[in-house]
């Protein structure tokens, strides 16, 4: 639901007049009685007023640009194991395809968001007003165009087919081994050799011992670090999900025993400040060009910035903001910043959001721990600045620029 817009609400401008609801007559039958109909219709606008402001974004009058980072819906297993009874099973579009439900997932996360931001994101979508961009996965590019599809439904203006209630809206991505920004892909030797010496490290730990022990005699191969129990992890739970019976022993370590390991290796990529630094910096640079645009009143156009990506990329996000506790993040789960103007005050501020899965009605707002309340711009962009390295490919080391 969306109200019209007044001097409580900030709405980018729109060539396009939203429609307005229509009054209906009280019926003359007496006084009284259209004064109990008046009463119940009053009432009626102010329950619903009270629902409607529980879903726009807060003091939204002074927001300016948003920016959503989100994990893809839910897909078919990447790997198996040999010892799985599913290993020739025929998943339809293959392995590590987005499912018909994480299609429904992204495309319903999209309708929330349209929802949420009802006063802020135009109505129809223009090419100037938001800017996408998404790992070279499939399943990210897939989930990336049904979020759209929720986020954008066409205008009887832009609808370009009677019987097709979509339109096409560009997502950028760069290729696998050039990915530094959204899904952190591309080759860096000084990250690599970091994170096998801390992921030898968590895997010599005697605590795992036991769990490594029974998982490699049930799967007839080694499991000796949480790097291979991570992808079983993921495993099993595709295949639940999907519907399949998993076989008995797995009870005994799935999903309970296997969770630690499984959220420490999603964290031991972005695990300290440097590895942070390396995974998240080059996004946080883009997070920073876009802010500052913003706040110099130079970049007037996008106003929301979409970036469709992977668990450890929101993991790494959740990291290099300050929070330590480890996370397993659900398909379709998503960061939200946003950057807004007090024009009273002539200063900006940083919000920042979270929402585990696609079922959550509601982001929960993360209470920066780096920064006051509100965090102020300055404490924020002086915060991300420690993570942005000035040349990403020296300070990598890498041999041959752009490798």
């Amino acid at each position: 639901m969306e109200y019209d817009n007044d001097e409580n609400t900030w709405r980018r401008p729109s060539s396009h007049k939203g429609r307005h609801g229509k009054c209906h007559q009280i019926p003359r039958r007496s006084s009284t009685m259209a004064v109990v109909v008046l009463g119940l219709a009053v009432l009626s606008c102010l329950l619903g007023y009270c629902v409607l402001s529980e879903t726009l974004p807060y003091e939204s009058k002074t927001l300016r640009l948003v920016v959503i980072f989100f994990r893809h819906g839910a897909r078919t297993p990447t790997t198996t194991y040999k010892s799985d009874p599913f290993k020739n099973y025929q998943w339809p579009d293959g392995l590590g395809s987005l499912t018909n439900v994480g299609k429904l997932q992204l495309y319903e996360l999209g309708k929330k968001y349209r929802n949420y931001y009802a006063n802020f994101i135009n109505e129809e979508y223009y090419d100037k007003d938001v800017y996408v961009q998404s790992s070279d996965a499939s399943r990210c590019l897939m989930s990336a165009y049904t979020f759209l599809a929720g986020l954008y439904p066409p205008t009887e203006r832009q609808m370009w087919h009677p019987e097709i209630p979509w339109q096409p809206i560009p997502v950028h991505s760069l290729p696998r081994d050039l990915d530094n920004v959204v899904a952190g892909t591309k080759s860096c030797q000084v990250w690599d050799s970091m994170y096998r010496a801390l992921l030898a490290e968590k895997n010599s730990d005697p605590k795992y011992n036991e769990l490594f022990e029974y998982l490699s005699k049930h799967t007839n191969q080694s499991m000796r670090s949480i790097l291979e129990v991570d992808f079983l992890y993921s495993t099993l739970l595709s295949e639940q999900e999907a519907g399949l019976k998993l076989p008995e022993w797995t009870k005994n370590v799935f999903p309970n025993k296997m969770l630690t390991p499984f959220m420490t290796s999603l964290a031991l990529l972005t695990y300290n400040e440097t590895l942070q630094r390396f995974k998240v910096g080059p996004l946080l640079n883009e997070i920073r060009k876009s802010f500052e645009g913003s706040v110099a009143h130079a970049s007037p156009d996008y106003s929301l910035y979409l970036f469709s990506g992977h668990d450890v990329n929101v993991v790494g996000l959740w990291r290099v903001f300050g929070f330590e506790e480890l996370l397993a993040p659900e398909y379709g789960a998503s960061i939200v910043l946003e950057l807004h103007e007090d024009t009273e005050q002539s200063s900006f501020f940083v919000k920042a959001f979270y929402r585990n899965n696609t079922k959550v009605e509601m982001p929960i707002e993360m209470k920066l721990p780096f920064c006051g309340d509100p965090c102020s711009y300055a404490e924020f962009i002086s915060h991300i600045n420690k993570f942005i390295p000035g040349n990403w490919e020296e300070e990598c080391q890498n041999t041959v620029a752009g490798i």
